[in-house]
């Protein structure tokens, strides 16, 4: 009876397992896999596509070993039915023939307990039914466990492509920014156009400049030409004077030639007639007397004439040497002495020297030309550790095509040339940005007896000894057409700098406003600095560098790394100063 309700329960187990198993689950999410797995794109490296390609297959794979298995648990339980129900009809057989065997006899006992032997072989063949039906189960359940491995792998999967459908978000968010980029790039372009055209306009007018300084050289030389011709003059009248002597002299020695002649005959008649005359010959002693007198008198005036032309050559070589020796005093005592601003305006006009610098990236071609000067400045040499005299081209970093900004933008190339009023174009090899104010650009050029300097053919600027020795100061646009003077005083909190009140500055020639790049000369006719902006003044004492950059082809990030470096350095001064 104990194995009958055994039966019954391994029966209900077996049905609660195949009825509670989600069959239709797993076929759904096979199919929503199926489903969500299109793509936009073809298959590429860790395509998600052929991921869940993958899944499909292995998911059918699975299907199929579970309808297999399905199917041979369902075989067995119908076995397994049909087993039971042969033994349920044993069973009630074996039942009954116990209910009419109670009064059998020992024989029939015999043939019940074979009858028993056999239901006992029966229940062997259900245990080992039993036993495959357990295999079967952890079958199911190892199919179960492996479903729900896909069903994990699954949501990895659709995990995975959420992730990659935010990533495609990013990608076209970043698309918008790069199209962005190039909106602000086209607008970049647009403003270097402008600057370009500025540029233009900058290079025509600096033409024109150049054009009314041939005029005012052509004036010069005509002047010069002029005083050359007042000295030939004074050269001719001199010679006249002396030509005027030395007619003079041979108009009183021929007169005296012919005086002596008429002496002579006069004496000659007078012997002739000694004998006739003896009183003529007393007229004639006289005569002769007079006449004596007269070359004496005659060679005196010869020898006055002959002294005033020496004294007047003399006279001339004591001009010479006293004009010589009042420019020498006047050159000596420049430095301690100040000009007036049309000396500058002049100075500055005649030592002025072009600077040309160009650049290039995608899109941009900027090219900016200016006029600045050279400056003399002393540097040490590590190989002879002495300090000698080195020369420099300075300018504003507004002036070239470097931008100092946080963002700076970088150059595949640049180059730059230095060019004097008559002579070509020398290249440079690189710029400087001072360590003191980075927006102040220097570019070496070479000894003060080098070639490259000597073929410039202009005097370099000393930098001012004693900056601070007179109140003034001269500022001066690079064009050379306007420039004033101006009170400066100095900045306790910004000792390197020098403060300019507009109020004060007084317009000498054109329509004259401090503006950032213009050159400061004190009055000894030095370089005072250069305007860091409208109301500062940067003093320079020295030109140590802070960065380079050297001509010719460029990484941009490196060279945009060093700009914003400097403009770094620019941002950490004082608010006034920027």
């Amino acid at each position: 009876m104990n194995k009958t309700l055994l039966l019954i329960l391994c029966d209900f187990l077996l049905l609660n397992l195949i009825h509670f198993t989600a069959w239709d689950k797993l076929d759904k999410e096979s199919e929503s896999t199926r489903a969500q797995g299109g793509a936009d794109k073809a298959g590429v490296m860790g395509d998600p596509t052929r991921d869940l390609e993958l899944a499909a297959v292995r998911i059918k794979e699975r299907e199929e070993d579970l309808k297999n298995q399905m199917a041979s648990v369902a075989a067995l339980r119908n076995a397994l039915t049909s087993t039971q129900e042969e033994m349920g009809d044993e069973i009630a057989k074996q039942t009954r023939r116990a209910e009419r065997a109670e009064g059998e006899t020992e024989e029939e006992r015999k043939r019940r307990e074979d009858a028993e032997k056999g239901r006992d072989t029966t229940e062997a063949q259900r245990l080992a039914i039993l036993k495959e039906f357990e295999k079967q189960q952890e079958r199911a359940a190892e199919a179960k466990q492996e479903r729900e491995e896909l069903a994990n792998n699954n949501k990895d999967l659709t995990n995975r492509i959420s992730q990659l459908t935010a990533s495609m978000g990013d990608l076209k968010l970043d698309l918008n920014n790069s199209v962005k980029q190039l909106n602000d790039e086209k607008a970049k372009v647009s403003d270097l156009s402008a600057e370009l055209r500025a540029a233009e306009a900058i290079a025509e007018r600096e033409k024109q400049a150049a054009t009314a300084a041939k005029t005012e050289a052509r004036a010069a030389q005509q002047v010069a030409a002029a005083a050359n011709t007042r000295a030939a003059t004074a050269n001719a009248e001199a010679q006249a004077a002396k030509s005027n002597a030395q007619a003079q002299i041979a108009k009183v020695e021929s007169m005296a030639e012919k005086r002596i002649q008429a002496a002579n005959t006069i004496a000659n008649t007078a012997l002739k007639r000694v004998e006739t005359a003896q009183a003529q010959v007393v007229a004639t002693t006289k005569a002769k007397a007079q006449v004596e007198q007269a070359l004496a008198a005659t060679s005196a005036e010869k020898q006055e004439l002959t002294k005033a032309v020496i004294n007047e050559k003399q006279d001339k070589v004591i001009a010479q040497k006293a004009a010589q020796q009042l420019r020498d005093e006047i050159a000596k005592k420049i430095p301690d002495q100040p000009i007036n601003a049309n000396m500058m305006a002049t100075l500055y006009s005649q030592n002025r020297v072009n600077l040309l610098t160009t650049a290039a990236r995608t899109l941009s071609k900027p090219k900016k030309e200016s006029n600045t000067i050279l400056i003399e400045v002393l540097e040490y040499d590590p190989a002879t550790r002495k300090s000698s005299p080195y020369i420099h081209a300075i300018t504003h970093v507004r002036e070239t095509p470097y931008r100092l900004a946080a963002n700076a933008l970088g150059w595949r190339e640049s180059a730059a040339s230095l060019s004097g009023p008559n002579t070509g174009a020398q290249p440079l090899h690189h710029v400087r940005f001072l360590r003191s104010d980075p927006r102040i650009v220097i570019a070496p050029v070479g000894p003060p007896d080098s070639p490259q300097v000597k073929a410039l053919g202009v005097k370099p600027y000393k930098l001012a000894a004693k900056p601070f020795k007179f109140p003034k100061a001269f500022i001066m646009k690079r064009d050379g057409r306007s420039f004033g003077e101006v009170v400066f005083r100095m900045d306790p909190r910004n000792r390197e700098y020098v403060k300019f009140d507009k109020s004060l500055v007084r317009s000498i020639m054109g329509d004259f406003s401090p503006s950032q790049g213009d050159l400061v000369f004190s009055q000894t006719g030095e370089l005072l600095g250069i305007m860091a902006n409208n109301r500062y003044c940067h003093v320079i004492t020295g030109v140590s560098p802070a960065g380079a950059v050297v001509f010719g082809q460029h990484q941009s990030n490196s060279l945009a790394g060093t700009l914003a470096k400097m403009h770094a350095l620019v941002k950490a001064k004082a608010s006034e100063l920027h």
